[in-house]
């Protein structure tokens, strides 16, 4: 099943704030830069991923996205769930039967996670990975792209199990290591630093 897979990102300006006790704004937006980037290539590595697009209000990440090699999908900045419509609605235009949503604040994905998500996908169905407090949702795959309606935000892991079971599609949880990680808060730095650490 072929797919446009978006990468939301805020404006650099604003996004991590809750990053500031442990990094300075440029290097919160460093972070948030090369995230974005890392988040494209694997992408681009999965073949099933025939269009990948940036969604962000920054003007300079639009730029960036252009040296990517990756379209950008202007969001007004109304945020996160009024952007993914947006993807939403041109997946549809160009008749592609799959959307899949991936933050672009996970540093531990890889691309087998994004391939075991695309497996699990069925028609008409849902697949969501939570976070790792089991509330949010760090990657959503949607066929057709529309199916249910973009609910991200405070407890959107339930939100979203909803929405699927009031469209009676499909839903399947995908509980990853590389996906249950996203870099919001110090602690979350601190994670990834020993997680890293293990590794070597």
């Amino acid at each position: 099943m072929q797919v446009l897979a978006v990468v939301p990102v805020q404006r650099l300006e604003q996004a991590k704030s809750r990053l500031a006790p442990a990094l300075e704004p440029a290097a919160r937006q460093a972070l948030v830069r090369e995230l974005a980037e890392r988040t494209i290539r694997i992408l681009r590595s999965v073949p099933a991923v025939a269009v990948i697009g940036l969604l962000t209000p920054d003007p300079s990440l639009a730029s960036l996205a252009s040296r990517w090699g990756v379209r950008t999908l202007r969001d007004a900045a109304h945020g996160l769930n009024d952007a993914v419509r947006l993807a939403q609605a041109e997946a549809c235009r160009l008749h592609l039967p799959a959307l899949l949503i991936v933050l672009g604040d996970l540093p531990l994905l890889d691309p087998h996670a994004i391939r075991h998500a695309l497996a699990l996908l069925e028609s008409p169905g849902v697949v969501l990975a939570p976070d790792r407090h089991g509330t949010g949702t760090n990657l959503l795959a949607l066929a057709p792209p529309d199916v249910i309606a973009p609910a991200f935000g405070p407890f959107s892991r339930w939100r979203h199990r909803r929405a699927a079971a009031g469209a009676r599609c499909t839903i399947r949880e995908l509980w990853s290591r590389a996906l249950v990680l996203d870099l919001d808060t110090p602690e979350d730095l601190a994670l990834v630093h020993r997680v890293r650490e293990g590794e070597r």
